[in-house]
């Protein structure tokens, strides 16, 4: 090097610049990541709105608390990164979604000795699975949860026989259950059922299968109903259209054309012929800011806010569960605790709520 030759860096300051220029790639890649990953957010959160164009796009809408957690991950690795402008749209991302979610999340609730003349009620709803093979294992759980009622839903008519091992605490029963899968439903109750009814809707799907119990003599009647939406990946097909119904063609103003939210529009009729006070559960297939269970809810008196219990896929961490299966509660019953329970065999995992109800 030339004796003239100046730099004006101080020594050292090579030898320091070394190892970042080594982390480049790697800060570059981080860079790139966080951009993607951010603009798929986006993607996802504004993706149902396009659903009166492509009915599927609705199928975002049920990863809120997904998109809700990854977003708190990119916005930690903006703050390392000191992306500030990248940050800003995460957050605005991750604002819409808790905003979506906080009306079901979880709330405290005391579970203080019941007051005078209140009423309480345990009830489990679980998807069985067509395919569990551990059937042993579902028995011994529902033994072990001193539930006051369960609701079963994908029970095949081979369970039954095992079932029948729950005899002993569950006296009285209401099956649909039939080899053709016409219908898979099934309530367990402790209490003699005063009236009920069980079957397709019209003819059609959703099932329906409730019974009416007095769960203390002197306590108001309440109806028990167990119920099992579609899945939100089916559109609505001309072709199907003899076997939906008129409600394809009315669908509620806002509502995304699928199946599911064709069979939650009969369940709101059918639900209101039902009257009084009413618990319902099974699996919808849907999380609860779902606009087909949101029109449900309202137009039913249903309410399920306050409580949030992910439950599907059984094997998968909590935060990385969603919410699809569900217990509602409309009249004088009210949730006091919901809970996800253990994994039993299959892909569902149940969910677990105790009510109460004072006496009029």
């Amino acid at each position: 090097m030339p004796e003239d030759y100046v730099t004006d860096q101080p020594a050292g300051t090579l030898a320091q610049d070394e190892p970042r220029a080594r982390r480049g790639p790697f800060l570059r890649f981080l860079h790139t990541a966080l951009i993607a990953s951010s603009l798929a957010l986006v993607f996802a959160t504004f993706l149902p709105l396009v659903h009166p164009y492509w009915p599927l796009a609705d199928v975002a809408e049920h990863f809120a608390l997904q998109i809700l957690l990854a977003a708190g991950i990119l916005a930690a690795l903006a703050v390392v990164l000191r992306r500030w402008r990248w940050l800003s749209v995460i957050g605005a991302i991750a604002f819409i979604q808790a905003w979506t979610i906080h009306p079901y999340w979880p709330h405290a609730s005391s579970l203080a000795e019941p007051l005078a003349g209140e009423a309480r009620l345990k009830m489990v709803s679980l998807n069985v699975w067509y395919r569990n093979d551990e059937m042993p294992r579902v028995i011994d759980y529902l033994r072990s949860t001193g539930a006051d009622v369960i609701g079963l839903v994908e029970v095949r008519a081979q369970m039954l026989p095992q079932l029948a091992a729950l005899n002993d605490l569950y006296p009285y029963r209401l099956e649909c259950v039939s080899a053709a899968k016409i219908c898979q439903e099934l309530l367990l109750s402790k209490y003699p059922f005063r009236s009920s009814g069980k079957g397709r809707i019209d003819g059609q799907l959703p099932v329906l299968v409730w019974g009416e119990i007095k769960p203390q003599p002197n306590a108001p009647p309440v109806t028990i109903a167990v119920t099992h939406l579609a899945w939100p990946f089916k559109k609505i097909s001309p072709a199907a259209a003899p076997a939906l119904g008129p409600n394809r063609q009315t669908l509620p103003q806002g509502m995304p054309r699928l199946l599911q939210s064709d069979q939650a529009v009969r369940l709101t009729g059918a639900l209101n012929q039902l009257g009084g006070d009413l618990v319902l559960m099974g699996d919808f297939n849907m999380a609860p800011w779902a606009r087909a269970q949101m029109y449900l809810r309202q137009s039913t008196g249903l309410d399920n806010q306050g409580h949030l219990a992910p439950s599907w896929p059984a094997w998968a961490p909590a935060a990385l569960r969603l919410p699809i299966d569900h217990i509602m509660t409309r009249g004088a019953p009210q949730i006091l605790t919901l809970a996800a329970g253990p994994a039993v065999g299959s892909d569902h995992r149940p969910v677990e709520a105790i009510l109460g109800f004072a006496e009029p």
